[in-house]
């Protein structure tokens, strides 16, 4: 049976998206999105967060299977500034350039694409391991 349960070694606070995202099988980066841009909307999400952070028991490295599946991760290879969307395009399979298009689009519109692009910089783990 499936628990939900928080996952230590993929923290970015408390483990809460990390183990939402083994829960679901998603990648931890849209949970972490879906609570950060909740904060502006009466922060309904951060409130859910903090909930489940009281709630959700942790689980500790040692007992944590392996994760199957690829994930969202800064790229090493297509690297411009950070490594963004060299990411996105390796996980969605797309060139990045497509990506950092809309970016630069974004970053005229109010200066959402820069914003966007930090936070995704921020949140997204580093380049895979060799070999992993």
């Amino acid at each position: 049976m499936k628990r939900l349960q928080r996952i230590e070694e993929e923290r970015k606070i408390a483990g809460v998206c990390a183990g939402l995202g083994e829960y679901f099988e998603l990648d931890p980066v849209f949970f972490r999105l879906f609570f950060l841009f909740s904060i502006p909307f009466g922060g309904l999400g951060v409130l859910a967060y903090v909930v489940l952070w009281i709630l959700v028991p942790l689980r500790e490295g040692a007992q944590r299977e392996a994760r199957a599946g690829r994930r969202l991760r800064l790229s090493a290879t297509e690297r411009m500034v950070g490594g963004v969307c060299g990411g996105l395009g390796e996980f969605f399979e797309l060139d990045p350039v497509l990506f950092r298009a809309a970016f630069l689009v974004l970053a005229f519109i109010g200066g959402l694409g820069i914003l966007l692009y930090v936070v995704l910089w921020l949140l997204l783990p580093g380049p895979a391991a060799p070999g992993r």
